[in-house]
């Protein structure tokens, strides 16, 4: 990603003020800046071509995913409803693949669920893939899934919202606090 900076800032007072963040939804809506007055309310993903703008996502568990191509960066919020939805998939079309690179920060790679909505619906899309059963603990591979729809290459940030304490995760802490991934041109 020579051409692009990703920054990660874990405090919102530190993040720059000219980022363009969204309102996200947990959906798959993909909203395209070209003059940064978009409306982007109701969005859980930003692509661009304009050098002058910064996109930005707030996550606390959730899978911030930067995509590149040298010609637009995007920047996609994937919980398991975007991800059910087929947001990965809806941003991969977005770029040229031959020259697609990559990053995904920080988030919890996996999550207890109950036989519910969530399990019905991941089910649905990838099958007992991606579950394990253990005792009466249902737990989803939530960095496998995705994995398992991103090209080969992809660089992550290792680090696991849920178990490391310094980063914001609402599934342990029921915290407001928010990650905020950025990507823009250099």
């Amino acid at each position: 990603m020579d051409k692009i900076n990703v920054s990660i800032y874990t405090k919102s007072q530190n993040a720059p003020r000219d980022i363009i963040l969204p309102r996200q939804i947990h959906g798959d809506n993909i909203v395209e800046i070209i003059t940064g007055k978009e409306d982007v309310k109701n969005c859980d993903a930003l692509i661009t071509k304009n050098i002058k703008f910064s996109l930005g996502m707030r996550t606390a568990d959730c899978a911030p995913i930067c995509f590149n191509d040298g010609e637009k960066i995007g920047i996609a919020h994937i919980g398991w409803r975007g991800l059910c939805l087929g947001l990965v998939e809806k941003m991969s079309k977005e770029f040229n693949q031959e020259n697609l690179h990559v990053f995904v920060g920080p988030f919890m790679h996996s999550f207890e669920i109950k036989k519910d909505f969530c399990f019905d619906k991941i089910q649905e899309k990838f099958g007992e893939k991606y579950f394990t059963y253990n005792e009466e603990k249902i737990t989803f591979l939530f960095k496998d899934a995705i994995m398992s729809l991103l090209p080969q290459g992809v660089e992550f940030d290792s680090r696991n919202t849920y178990e490391d304490t310094s980063l914001p995760s609402f599934r342990r802490d029921k915290t407001s606090e928010r990650l905020i991934t950025v990507i823009s041109f250099k």
